[in-house]
């Protein structure tokens, strides 16, 4: 008897620095975040994995929040393995191929969308 795989949660969020932003909440000194990449319907989707805390009876309900990248963005991230935040100046996302001064948050290439994220708007 096979068990149906359930799906996470989605949100989409209104651009990259919104999900970066969103991100950097997630980190601190004894936890490390990572945003997934990945290719959905041709277009480059950017994701974080989180969950959603003390929602009533859902607690640890599961969510992607994601934001599906423009073709300009799609060049950057498609090549790098680190988005740098600086706010040292202002709000400034930069995107490496290695970790740099700043906070350095690892983008993940997934081969193909996990089963448990579902068909994206």
């Amino acid at each position: 008897m096979s068990e149906e795989i359930r799906k996470v949660l989605t949100i989409r969020v209104n651009g990259l620095n919104d999900l970066v932003r969103l991100a950097m909440t997630y980190t601190g000194p004894s936890q490390t975040i990572f945003l997934l990449k990945f290719i959905e319907k041709g277009k480059l989707v950017v994701g974080l994995l989180g969950l959603f805390r003390d929602y009533y009876k859902f607690y640890g309900l599961p969510i992607l929040y994601y934001h599906i990248c423009s073709s300009e963005e799609e060049d950057k991230i498609r090549n790098a393995n680190y988005i740098i935040v600086s706010t040292s100046d202002g709000e400034r996302i930069e995107f490496s191929k290695y970790p740099r001064p700043g906070i350095a948050i690892p983008l993940i290439s997934l081969k193909e969308k996990p089963p448990i994220i579902p068909e994206l708007k």
